[in-house]
């Protein structure tokens, strides 16, 4: 036990390092790639992306769930479900290959058919050490996952910025950099995998020995494809109906909103989960729980995205040049988006605590029929910014929606204690912004880099000061959920 212990405690820390390390490397290619290609060609790299994350879900199918999720799996399932992996990679390759053209028709992109043609390589590559990293996933051996990501990473972040900053190859160079890094995460595994004959794959095939997980996995698919078109729909409707150069500052807004915001938030909710599972029979501490949890991330977040607002103006330019200037607005407006994102995350993991998979699967299905009508509507407009506060607007009124009808079922009414833990972050980080905006109104002589610096370091010691003042008690509740038997106790 004692071992399993150490095991999981080493993970996340492995798994801490290889996301830090991973997101610096994303965000360093994003503001590249940007500078150096401009909005209308990282518009197409938008393109390219979507057709790339949404078919990664389909190569995937839950069967690494399914697998990590079952105690005891047997040679011929693991066999069996390999080759039915390279089958179905396969098989999506040719799937994108023929929808190129329909999908490059719906952007109206003649371009993108090659490039989508290409990319699909990449699911040819990859199955081949998917199961591998899978069981070295289930068997806690982070040490070698994080090596091969941030091998991967690294080198598929360096050469598709090399393509893109020292050649003409445009979007082209996010498709041979994907291809490459595709090849960098799947050899190693194949190599470790085929040495191990505890892992290495038989040449048999059994469809009897493998249907149950296929099955799991189709209901994990359909879930997580639902959840991943309901996120993205906004920047399919913006690239189809308003081309790619309004999609490359949306797109770009929307990144450098949800990458720190993700990245934030996936501690707090990867320690949620244990949290609520332990105190899912009770119902005071599940309420007492989720109300400490939404305060923290507005906690978070709320100062993060306000100082957004304010930089905006001044980092922007200095970081991605003046042709993305169009995106300052569309960042500022996406803030509300991102606050209220995030605070709808740890919903998930307080429905899987308490029994309630089905809870999130439906109310997946709802937003699918909600989010894309109000989205389109919104595009018709022909008006980026009209979608941004369209889609910021319906998160705030979707989270509330979601205590409603899901969240009030599980802790009981406490509407009054939500607002407040939402409020005093929120009205902290607004006097901070109000603040610094007028300290900004005097800075003219500064400079761009020394505004930043001057309000990044003010901005800090006036939120840190009402935090202080205001919700002391938060930084020892803080301490607590992350000493997850402390918090059970306590609350």
């Amino acid at each position: 036990m004692a071992s399993l212990k150490n095991k999981a405690v080493t993970s996340v820390k492995l798994t801490s390092i290889s996301m830090l390390v991973t997101s610096v490397l994303q965000i360093a290619q994003l503001l590249i790639l940007g500078r150096v290609l401009g909005p209308e060609i990282f518009g197409l790299i938008a393109m390219v992306q979507i057709v790339i994350q949404f078919s990664q879900l389909f190569l995937e199918m839950g069967i690494t769930d399914a697998i990590i999720q079952k105690e005891k799996i047997n040679k011929l399932e693991l066999s069996s479900l390999y080759w039915f992996s390279i089958f179905v990679g396969c098989v999506l390759f040719l799937v994108l290959f023929l929808l190129a053209p329909a999908i490059a028709l719906m952007f109206n992109e003649p371009s993108l058919t090659g490039m989508i043609q290409v990319v699909g390589i990449s699911f040819i590559i990859l199955p081949f050490g998917l199961q591998f990293q899978t069981l070295a996933t289930k068997k806690l051996e982070f040490a070698q996952i994080t090596k091969n990501e941030i091998l991967a990473t690294t080198i598929g972040v360096l050469l598709t910025v090399y393509l893109a900053a020292f050649t003409t190859l445009g979007a082209w160079s996010l498709v041979y950099g994907h291809i490459v890094m595709s090849l960098f995460r799947s050899v190693p595994w194949v190599v470790a995998g085929f040495r191990n004959s505890n892992t290495r794959p038989q040449f048999v095939f059994s469809w009897n020995a493998i249907k149950d997980f296929v099955s799991f996995g189709l209901y994990r698919l359909g879930s997580t494809s639902i959840n991943y078109f309901t996120t993205k729909i906004d920047q399919m409707v913006v690239g189809v109906m308003l081309g790619p150069v309004a999609l490359g500052y949306y797109s770009m807004a929307m990144n450098l909103i949800m990458q720190p915001v993700q990245k934030l938030n996936s501690m707090i909710n990867r320690v949620a989960f244990p949290v609520f599972s332990k105190i899912q029979l009770d119902q005071r501490k599940l309420r007492k729980t989720y109300l400490l949890i939404t305060n923290m991330l507005t906690s978070f977040n709320a100062p993060l995205l306000a100082g957004v607002i304010v930089l905006a103006p001044y980092a922007v330019p200095l970081l991605l040049g003046e042709d993305w200037g169009e995106s300052v607005l569309i960042i500022q407006i996406l803030c509300l988006y991102g606050l209220f994102k995030a605070l709808g995350n740890p919903s998930g993991s307080l429905f899987i605590a308490v029994g309630k998979v089905r809870w999130s699967f439906y109310w997946q299905l709802f937003q699918l029929g909600i989010i894309p009508v109000v989205v389109f509507l919104a595009g018709l407009s022909g008006e980026i910014f009209i979608v941004a506060i369209a889609v910021g607007l319906l998160r705030m009124l979707l989270f509330y929606v979601s205590y409603y009808v899901r969240i009030r079922q599980i802790i009981g009414d406490s509407l009054r204690e939500l607002n407040l833990s939402i409020a005093k972050p929120v009205v902290h980080s607004v006097i901070m912004l109000a603040f610094l905006y007028l300290l900004n109104s005097q800075l003219t002589e500064v400079g761009e880099v020394g505004i930043i610096i001057v309000d990044a370091i003010i901005g800090g010691l006036i939120y840190g000061v009402l935090l202080l003042l205001n919700q002391r008690e938060l930084v020892a509740e803080v301490k607590g959920f992350f000493r997850k038997k402390t918090l059970v106790k306590q609350v």
